[in-house]
C-alpha cells in the first residue's frame, strides 16, 4: 500500500507539478510567473495531504516539494546534486526529473514535459500531474472546489508481450507472463516461477491463506503483506514485505536466493533476471519427512574405528573473535604427524565463523620437517561451502556430506606438489568473508618421495591482512573453553557399528548413534594433538559413520524390513547410504518427524543391511536409526 503523506510533513528538496487548467487566481505572482496557491486541496487514493510548503502554480501547472509528493504516493527518490536530478521509482518504473529540462526519462525513454522542474526558496519543485499520470496513476482537477483528486494502482502493471520479462534460473530461460516487480529497491517475482523450473520444490495455498513453498527440503510460508516468513517453521522478520498481485504471492527472491545458497543479477534496462541456486548441486535427492513420534532407542552396544585415513579437525575456536583470535596471523589448528607408512592419508575437516571484523583468508599448509626427506602431495581434492544464513546444515553441512558420500570431492590443483626438505606448501586457501561461516573437508594423501620416512606438520591457519600462509607456523590458539566444538586429530575417518542382529517379525527396535557415549572414541584425552588443548568428537563430524545390521529370517518367506531414521537430540539433517545408493535426509525436528528409508527384501535365511551415514555439520545428535518388519 502507497505511504500516506502526515499531516505535518516537512518538506526539504524536489518538488512536482501538474497541469491542472482553470486554477482560482493566486495570492502572490514572482517575475517569474510563479503564483502561490493557498486554496488548492489534493486528495490521494481518498486522503487529503497536507503541506507545510507553498503549493505553486507555473502557466497553469501546479507543483509540489518533491520528498512530499513522492511521500504520499509511495515512490522512493534519489537526488543527484550534481546534475539537479530526481530519480524516483515505484512499482518497478523509474522516472528521472531533472531542474529546468523540459525532457523526463520515464524508464529510460524520453518524455516532453509541459513545464520544468523548478529551484524556489531553496526547495525543487516539479509537475504534479505528470509525475502521478507517469506512475499510472488518474488526475482529476475540480475547478468549482479547487481539489485535485489522484487514483493511484498498487499494482505493477502488465508488461506487453512485445516486451516480456525474462528471468534465467540455473541458466533455463523463461519469458514471464507476469512483470519482475521492484519495491523499496527490492525485487519480487511470482512464487509460480520457482516452483516450476525447479526440482524438488512445491507451492501451495494453506487454509489460513498463507502461501508455502518447499524448495530442496526447506520450507518458506509467506503471508500477504507480511514481514514474518516462517523458514522450516523459525520465525524470521524480513526488510521484505511479501504481497499477493492478481491472485499470485510475490516473494522477495533476494531473501529465497539467499536462503538456499545462491546468486542473484537483475538487469533492469533489459528486463533479465539471473537466478542461480547452488543447491541443486546436490548429487541425491531428499528422502520424504513423516510425521509422528518415535519410540525411546537405546544405545548402540558399541563401535569401532576403520580404515587408514586419520582424522585432524579446526573445528574450535569455531566462533573466530578478537579475544581468542587477537593477532593479525594464527594457526588455528595442527597436527604434527608421526607417519607409519609410506603414504598416510589425512582428512582436514574445519567448520569457523568469521567475527572478526574483516575478511579474512584461511588455507591447510603441510610443513615438511624432515632434514632429508622430500614428500609428494600423491591425491589432494575437497570441498567447501559458506554461508551468511543462519541455516548452516542446510547450506554448509548437506553440501558436505552428499560429495563424501557420492565421492564427489573436487580434484585439487596441489595433487602433485613435492614439498622440500624444510619447505612448507599451501594445499588450499579459502576467502571467508566479516560475518560468513565456512564449512570445508579435504582428504589429502602424502608419501615419501624417496622411500624414507616422512616427517611434516598439517596446519590450517588464517590472516587478516593476507600474509603468505606458508609464513604461519605459531602453535595452534587455545580452544574456546566455553564452546566445545571439537579440534584434534584421531587415527580414523571411519566409524563402524554393528547393530544386534534383528529377527523379522518381531518388535521394531531403535539405536541411538553418535550418542556420546557407546561410540565416542574420539576423545580429547587420544586426540593426536594436545598443544593448547583438545576437545572431542562425539558427533562424528567429518566423519564416514557405517552402520551394518544382520537380519535373521526364520520364516521361510520373503520379508521386508522397513527403517526409520529420527534425530533425537535437535534439528537433525544429514546424508545416507542405503545399500549403495545415497539419500538426504531433511531437517527433522525431534519427537515429531522422521524419515523412512528404502525398504530391504530379504528372500533367505539372512542377509545383512549396509548403512553409512555422515551427519551435516551444525546438527544435533544422536540420531536413532529403527528396524522393523512391514
Amino acid at each position: 500500500m502507497f505511504k500516506k503523506l502526515r499531516n505535518t510533513c516537512i518538506v526539504s528538496a524536489v518538488a512536482l507539478a501538474t497541469i491542472l487548467p482553470g486554477q482560482a487566481s493566486a495570492t502572490a505572482i514572482s517575475k517569474d510567473g510563479i503564483q502561490i496557491k493557498n486554496n488548492v486541496s489534493i486528495t490521494i487514493n481518498g486522503e487529503t495531504i497536507s503541506v507545510n510548503d507553498p503549493i505553486l502554480n507555473k502557466s497553469d501547472f501546479l507543483l509540489l516539494p518533491m520528498r512530499a509528493l513522492y511521500e504520499a504516493i509511495g515512490a522512493n527518490v534519489e537526488w543527484n546534486k550534481d546534475t539537479l536530478t530526481a530519480s524516483a521509482t515505484r512499482n518497478g518504473k523509474l522516472v528521472d526529473l531533472t531542474i529546468d529540462s523540459m525532457n523526463a526519462l520515464v524508464d529510460g525513454e524520453e518524455v516532453a514535459m509541459d513545464v520544468a522542474p523548478f529551484m524556489y526558496k531553496d526547495r525543487t519543485y516539479m509537475p504534479l500531474r505528470f509525475v502521478s499520470e507517469n506512475f499510472d496513476g488518474t488526475v482529476n482537477w475540480d475547478p468549482d472546489t479547487q481539489s485535485v483528486d489522484i487514483t493511484l494502482s498498487d499494482e505493477t502493471p502488465e508488461q506487453p508481450q512485445e516486451n516480456p520479462y525474462i528471468l534465467h534460473i540455473n541458466n533455463h530461460r523463461i519469458v514471464m507472463k507476469d512483470p519482475i516487480v521492484m519495491k523499496q529497491s527490492r525485487s519480487y517475482i511470482p512464487a509460480n516461477y520457482i516452483y516450476e523450473y525447479l526440482d524438488d520444490s512445491t507451492g501451495m495455498w494453506l487454509p489460513d491463506n498463507s502461501f508455502e513453498l518447499q524448495i530442496a527440503g526447506m520450507s518458506f510460508v509467506f503471508k500477504d503483506n507480511s514481514n514474518q516468513v516462517l523458514v522450516n517453521n523459525e520465525v524470521v522478520t524480513l526488510e521484505e514485505v511479501p504481497f499477493v498481485q492478481k491472485g499470485k504471492m510475490y516473494v522477495p527472491i533476494t531473501f529465497v536466493v539467499n536462503a538456499l545458497g545462491g546468486n542473484l543479477r537483475y538487469i533492469s534496462e533489459k528486463r533479465e533476471m539471473y537466478l542461480y541456486v547452488y543447491h541443486y548441486m546436490y548429487t541425491s535427492s531428499f528422502l520424504e519427512k513423516s510425521f509422528g513420534s518415535t519410540a525411546y532407542p537405546e544405545a548402540v552396544p558399541s563401535a569401532r574405528l576403520e580404515g587408514d585415513r586419520d582424522l585432524f579437525i579446526s573445528d574450535n575456536p569455531e566462533t573466530l573473535t578478537r579475544k581468542l583470535v587477537p593477532k593479525s596471523n594464527a594457526t588455528l589448528a595442527q597436527y604434527d604427524v608421526n607417519a607409519t607408512a609410506a603414504t598416510n592419508k589425512h582428512r582436514i575437516f574445519g567448520w569457523h565463523y568469521n567475527t572478526l571484523g574483516t575478511d579474512v583468508k584461511l588455507g591447510i599448509t603441510v610443513q615438511n620437517k624432515s632434514t632429508t626427506e622430500s614428500i609428494k602431495v600423491t591425491e589432494s581434492k575437497g570441498i567447501n561451502q559458506k554461508t551468511g544464513n543462519s541455516w548452516v546444515g542446510h547450506d554448509i553441512g548437506l553440501t558436505i556430506a552428499d560429495a563424501v558420500l557420492n565421492n564427489k570431492l573436487q580434484r585439487s590443483t596441489s595433487k602433485g606438489t613435492v614439498i622440500e626438505p624444510g619447505e612448507t606448501k599451501v594445499i588450499e586457501t579459502y576467502d571467508l568473508e566479516y560475518d560468513y561461516i565456512i564449512g570445508f573437508l579435504h582428504d589429502l594423501d602424502i608419501q615419501a618421495a624417496n622411500g624414507g620416512k616422512p616427517e611434516y606438520t598439517i596446519r590450517t591457519v588464517l590472516t587478516k591482512d593476507n600474509s603468505d600462509l606458508r609464513t604461519i607456523q605459531s602453535e595452534q590458539v587455545a580452544v574456546d573453553e566455553y564452546a566445545k566444538h571439537p579440534r584434534g586429530a584421531w587415527p580414523s575417518a571411519t566409524i563402524l557399528a554393528e547393530l544386534p542382529a534383528y529377527t523379522v517379525d518381531s518388535p521394531e527396535v531403535g539405536y541411538n548413534i553418535s550418542n556420546g557415549r557407546t561410540d565416542h572414541l574420539q576423545t580429547a584425552e587420544n586426540s593426536f594433538s594436545q598443544i593448547n588443548g583438545a576437545v572431542g568428537n562425539p558427533g562424528h563430524f567429518g566423519m564416514n559413520y557405517k552402520v551394518s545390521i544382520p537380519v535373521v529370517n526364520s520364516s521361510g518367506t520373503s520379508k521386508t524390513i522397513k527403517m526409520k531414521l529420527a534425530g533425537r537430540g535437535g534439528l537433525y539433517s544429514g546424508a545416507i547410504k542405503v545399500n549403495g545408493k545415497v539419500y538426504l535426509v531433511p531437517s527433522l525436528r525431534v519427537g515429531t518427524e522422521y524419515v523412512e528409508l528404502p525398504e530391504y527384501t530379504i528372500d533367505g535365511s539372512s542377509g545383512t543391511i549396509e548403512l553409512e551415514l555422515m551427519h551435516a555439520g551444525g546438527v544435533n545428535l544422536p540420531v536413532a536409526i529403527y528396524v522393523g518388519t512391514k
